[in-house]
């Protein structure tokens, strides 16, 4: 057996999406000062790094990442590689082979060699398109991973997100910000463990992947 770490570091200099603070790590208390315990103040955005959107991200009265399910964040799940220049669409899935009984889908990308690089934040980084996002949600994902800060493509504001609503009306869980350059296609066992944050729009979430 063996466990793949797909979660990114939490850091300072680590990139987020655009225009977003990074990640601030202060100290609170010190040994080296005298104090019993050294403990520090974290402060960063829950959509920073390797996180979870639930429903409520951008559906008002949507379901919470603390009330997330926990058989759609602990199960079997595919890793498919992609190494197109556009966006994940239907007509590309349908080609895939992936197997009907699939409940939980990764992509792997070229986004993946970004987390390596130190490079700022991408705009032009590879994601779902909204037919692959109708695609995921007609054959009953459970969850979908991205390896990189959103599972839609960069400037879909202005369409009113049309791939995270495709995804969300139905209950998909999303997982962004994936590390999978050292992880082959293939199947594994995903632990998710998304942090319980109180009516929370999005969880930071740590994320393992177990090879058989």
């Amino acid at each position: 057996m063996k466990i793949h770490d797909v979660s990114l570091v939490i850091r300072p200099e680590m990139a987020t999406w655009k225009n977003e603070a990074g990640p601030k790590i202060e100290p609170l208390r010190r040994l080296s000062e005298g104090d019993g315990a050294n403990v520090s103040l974290l402060s960063f955005g829950n959509h920073t790094g390797t996180h979870v959107d639930p429903p409520s991200h951008f559906i008002d009265g949507g379901n919470t990442s603390d009330k997330l399910p926990v058989d759609a964040l602990v199960g079997p799940c595919r890793v498919v590689g992609y190494d197109g220049d556009t966006h994940i669409s239907a007509e590309w899935l349908d080609g895939a082979a992936i197997p009907e009984t699939t409940e939980r889908l990764l992509f792997k990308t070229r986004n993946s060699e970004l987390w390596n690089s130190g490079a700022p934040f991408h705009e032009d980084f590879i994601a779902l398109d909204a037919s692959g996002a109708r695609w995921c949600a007609r054959r009953g994902m459970k969850l979908v991973g991205v390896d990189y800060l959103s599972v839609e493509p960069y400037g879909t504001g202005p369409r009113a997100h049309p791939v995270h609503l495709a995804l969300l009306e139905k209950d998909v869980v999303i997982i962004e910000g994936l590390d999978m350059s050292d992880v082959a296609p293939g199947e594994y066992e995903l632990v998710c463990g998304a942090i319980k944050v109180e009516n929370g729009d999005g969880s930071p979430a740590r994320v393992f992947l177990i090879e058989r």
